[in-house]
């Protein structure tokens, strides 16, 4: 999921940007793909069933000539072609209809429904890694994409950064606006941060105010750089919490893997840099190597 594609504007962003982490609605996406699939299925019906009973009106057709061919072959009495003709050709359309209706219909209804669950079956998948509130990838959902990149890094050499980002004072605003204020706080912190990542980098909500990034393919001077980026435009971003627009600030804490470590050796030591970051008067960035 990266962060640059565009979507429609994400509530509680007073801006026009688009983020590209956003997931639709469960409902409206089951609903989208079960309308799809059945559409699908309307429209190509009519020429499914051309298309069968025309087969089995050839089959039937070549088969009961061949039949006549063969009963004048072996002495029985000879039919004018035209007979012949006639014959096989109601013969075929008379057994076309029933045959398509009580053999392929069914077989083609249980094909639409397989398809149909398994695209539901996709969906709920991908509901599954979704977090509910922000619409970007839940802890599940990150901590997966994490792992996938630590193997991409791991067998391909390549540098990988990752990053914990934090809302500041978060408590502050839900104490004294609300939780639905901090709800909408969250959601569009989360729309910025997928604005402001790349293609392939990923975000998902960790937990709590927390916001867990994976910076594939990014060094750890440049995956700094990014992470200034984001934290000046969180800054900068107008945060409607319904009664009023305010501003936050983020820290981020930053590392690099390294080949041979573990999830648990990454987490810790962004933890570690995000804790310095906050204890440093937050608003701010700090990068850790490794020790």
């Amino acid at each position: 999921m990266g962060g640059g594609a565009a979507r429609p504007g994400l509530p509680g962003v007073c801006s026009a940007g688009a983020a590209s982490n956003f997931v639709p609605d469960k409902f409206v996406v089951t609903r989208a793909l079960v309308g799809e699939v059945v559409l699908k299925i309307t429209k190509n019906e009519a020429i499914s069933a051309a298309k069968a009973m025309l087969a089995i009106v050839v089959i039937a057709f070549v088969a009961e000539a061949m039949i006549m061919y063969f009963l004048k072959y072996f002495g029985h009495p000879e039919h004018a072609p035209q007979i012949i003709f006639l014959d096989a050709l109601v013969l075929s359309l008379v057994i076309a209809p029933p045959i398509y209706w009580l053999v392929l219909k069914p077989i083609h209804r249980e094909y639409a429904k397989r398809l149909e669950a398994e695209g539901l079956a996709e969906n709920m998948g991908r509901l599954a890694i979704t977090d509910a509130l922000t619409r970007i990838m839940n802890r599940r959902g990150i901590t997966v994409g994490l792992l996938d990149a630590m193997a991409q890094a791991e067998r391909y050499n390549t540098p990988l950064c990752v990053a914990m980002a934090d809302v500041d004072h978060f408590k502050e605003v839900n104490d004294e606006h609300g939780h639905e204020a901090g709800d909408k706080v969250l959601v569009g912190v989360a729309g910025v941060l997928t604005d402001t990542l790349r293609m392939p980098d990923k975000v998902g909500r960790y937990g709590g105010e927390e916001f867990l990034i994976v910076l594939p393919h990014t060094p750890l001077a440049h995956g700094r750089k990014l992470a200034e980026r984001i934290r000046a435009a969180v800054g900068k971003a107008d945060l409607d919490i319904g009664n009023k627009v305010i501003n936050m600030t983020i820290s981020i804490g930053i590392t690099q893997f390294r080949k041979g470590e573990d999830l648990e050796q990454v987490l810790s030591r962004v933890d570690e840099a995000l804790y310095e970051a906050k204890q440093g008067g937050r608003n701010r960035v700090i990068a850790r190597k490794r020790a």
